[in-house]
């Protein structure tokens, strides 16, 4: 993962993965607080990269709280079985 831009209040991400952790990333993200937008997505599915759009307030801590809150529920899962 590298950063492609940030500012005060935007930040986006170009990533090797797949729709399939973005979704849930993103999903995570709009529970955080000050979180004014957050999507996912690339120019051309086969030739791009995907990108991670985040605005909103603290979105570096945002992003680290919505990947904490992911693995705790795996975790959780793991206990369970």
């Amino acid at each position: 993962m590298k950063i492609v831009e940030h500012k005060e209040d935007k930040l986006v991400l170009e990533t090797e993965e797949n729709s399939t952790l973005l979704n849930l990333v993103v999903e995570r993200l709009w529970k955080e607080k000050g979180i004014k937008r957050a999507a996912y997505g690339s120019k051309h599915p086969f030739l791009e990269k995907m990108q991670l759009l985040v605005e909103g307030k603290n979105t570096k801590k945002s992003i680290e709280n919505a990947c904490k809150s992911i693995v705790k529920d795996c975790d959780d899962l793991l206990k369970k079985i």
